[in-house]
C-alpha cells in the first residue's frame, strides 16, 4: 500500500473557496466602481452641457437685441468675470476672423464638438457648442473639461483604496470560509484514518441540524456502524468454522496417528496440510482486518532480519546455496514484529525452495525502509507478477512442490497492513533471471 501524499496547499478545497470568493469579490468590486465611475462622470459632462447651454443661449439672446456688438460685449465682460479659467468664448465673422472671445481659431460647425487647447502647462480639452448666426457670424462656447478629469482621477483613486480594502476584507472572509472547510475535512480524514487503522468504533463529530458536512458525517457514521456490523458477524462465523472444524480435524489426526501403514501417514500428512491451510487463511483474514495495527511498536528491522536469515541459513545449506546478508544497522519501523518475521520467513523459504541449487539467495535492507529478497532461479514470468499474490495461486513450475500457494498471499496481506508496495522483478538479465522481491514504504 503507498502512503498518501499530502495535498499541497493550493491542491486544497478551502484555497479554492478563498480563490473564488476573491475572484468573484474582485469582480463585483471592478463592476461597481465601472458603474460608479460612468455615471459620476457623465453627470459631470451633463453639467458642463447644461452651463454651455446657458451661456449660450443668454449670449444669442443679446445677439437678437443688439446684434453682434452686443455679443461680443457680453463675451468679453464673461472672459472678465470667469475666476476658474475654464470659460471659452469666440465669435467669428463671415470672413472666420475673430471679433471677440479668449479662442484664436476654431471650427465652424454647428452643434456639440470637443477640441484640444494648447495651453502653455498643459493640453487641455474643451466640450464646445457652436451656433450659426445670422450674416456669416459664427458663435462658439466652450468649457474646459479638466475639472471632468480631475474628478475621474479621483473617483480612480477612491476606487483602488476601496478595491484593495474590500479584497482584503475578501481575502480575510475566503480564509476564515477555507480554514472551516479545511477543519471540518481534516476531522473527518482523521477519523477516517483510525478506521482504516483497525479501530471501527471510531466515529465522525455530527452536529444536530447542522450542515451538509454534518449529515455526510452522519451518513458516514451509518455506513461504519454497518461495516462494524458486518466485521462482527464475520468474526463470528470465523470463531464458528474454528470451532466447528479444526476440532474435528484434530481429532481426526489424532486417530490416523495410531493407525499404521503408509496410508494412514499419507492421511496424517493431508490432515496437517490441511489444518496448515486453514491456520494460514485464518492469519490472513485477521491481518486484512487491520486489527494488528492498534499493536504496532517500533521495530528494528536490522535485527528481525538477521534473526530470519540464521533460522534459514541451515534449509539453505541443504540445497548448497549461500544465503547472504546485506543489512544496514538502524533501520527501524512501526509495525508488528511477529507479522513482519512471518512476512520475510515466507518470502526466505520461497527463495531457498525455487532458487537454484548450489546458488545465491541475497537479504538486504536499506534505510526507506527497502527490504530485498534475490534468489537466482528461474524467476517468473512477466505475465503471472500480477497473479502469484491471490489466494491459491501457483504457478505450473511449483505444483510439483510442497504448498497450498498462500504464502505470497499473506506476504501481500502484511505488506498492506505496514503500508509497504510490494514489486516483482527479475533480479539479473542473466537465464535464468531469478527473482528479487522489493518491499518499500
Amino acid at each position: 500500500m503507498h502512503k498518501e501524499t499530502p495535498a499541497r496547499w493550493w491542491a486544497t478545497t478551502g484555497f479554492r473557496i478563498t480563490l473564488l470568493h476573491l475572484a468573484l469579490t474582485l469582480l463585483g468590486t471592478l463592476l461597481l466602481a465601472g458603474i460608479g465611475f460612468w455615471a459620476s462622470s457623465r453627470f459631470a459632462v451633463q453639467q458642463i452641457q447644461a452651463e454651455i447651454e446657458r451661456d449660450a443661449g443668454v449670449l444669442l439672446n443679446a445677439g437678437r437685441l443688439g446684434g453682434p456688438a452686443s455679443i461680443a460685449l457680453s463675451i468679453e465682460a464673461r472672459i472678465a468675470s470667469d475666476r476658474s479659467g475654464t470659460q471659452y468664448f469666440l465669435l467669428s465673422g463671415p470672413d472666420g476672423g475673430r471679433i471677440a472671445g479668449n479662442l484664436a481659431a476654431a471650427p465652424r460647425s454647428a452643434g456639440w464638438a470637443t477640441m484640444g487647447l494648447d495651453a502653455a502647462t498643459d493640453e487641455s480639452v474643451l466640450l464646445a457648442l457652436g451656433t450659426p448666426l445670422p450674416a456669416g457670424h459664427f458663435l462658439l462656447v466652450g468649457r474646459d473639461l479638466a475639472p471632468v478629469r480631475d474628478l475621474e482621477s479621483r473617483l480612480i483613486g477612491a476606487a483602488g483604496w476601496v478595491g484593495g480594502a474590500a479584497l482584503l476584507l475578501a481575502l480575510g472572509g475566503g480564509l476564515v470560509i477555507g480554514r472551516s472547510v479545511v477543519r471540518r475535512a481534516a476531522q473527518m480524514e482523521r477519523a477516517l484514518a483510525e478506521v482504516e487503522q483497525g479501530r471501527l468504533n471510531t466515529r465522525l463529530v455530527a452536529r444536530p441540524g447542522g450542515d451538509e458536512f454534518d449529515r455526510l458525517a452522519r451518513r458516514v457514521n451509518a455506513t461504519l456502524d454497518r461495516l462494524a456490523a458486518t466485521m462482527a458477524a464475520l468474526r463470528q462465523v470465523t470463531d464458528d468454522i474454528a470451532h466447528d472444524l479444526r476440532t474435528p480435524l484434530t481429532r481426526l489426526r489424532q486417530r490416523l496417528e495410531s493407525l499404521e501403514g503408509p496410508e494412514a501417514e499419507a492421511a496424517v500428512a493431508e490432515c496437517d496440510r490441511i489444518l496448515e491451510i486453514f491456520a494460514a487463511l485464518l492469519r490472513i483474514a485477521q491481518i486484512e482486518s487491520g486489527a494488528r495495527r492498534a499493536a504496532f511498536s517500533n521495530v528494528d528491522l536490522h535485527a528481525v532480519m538477521e534473526t530470519v536469515a540464521e533460522l534459514y541459513a541451515s534449509a539453505a545449506a541443504e540445497r548448497g546455496q549461500a544465503l547472504e546478508t546485506d543489512l544496514a544497522p538502524g533501520v527501524t519501523m512501526q509495525g508488528d514484529r511477529d507479522l513482519l518475521a512471518q512476512m520475510l520467513a515466507n518470502l526466505v523459504e520461497n527463495a531457498i525452495r525455487h532458487g537454484r541449487e548450489g546458488g545465491r539467495v541475497v537479504l538486504a535492507l536499506r534505510p526507506g525502509p527497502e527490504i530485498t529478497v534475490a534468489d537466482d532461479g528461474p524467476g517468473i514470468p512477466d505475465t503471472e507478477k500480477p497473479l502469484v499474490f491471490r489466494r491459491f495461486h501457483r504457478l505450473d513450475a511449483a505444483r510439483s512442490t510442497q504448498g497450498a500457494g498462500l504464502g505470497l498471499a499473506l506476504v501481500a496481506a502484511v505488506a498492506e497492513l505496514h503500508g509497504l508496495a510490494v514489486t516483482l522483478e527479475d533480479a539479473s538479465a542473466a537465464s535464468p533471471p531469478g527473482l528479487r522481491v522489493r518491499l518499500k514504504a
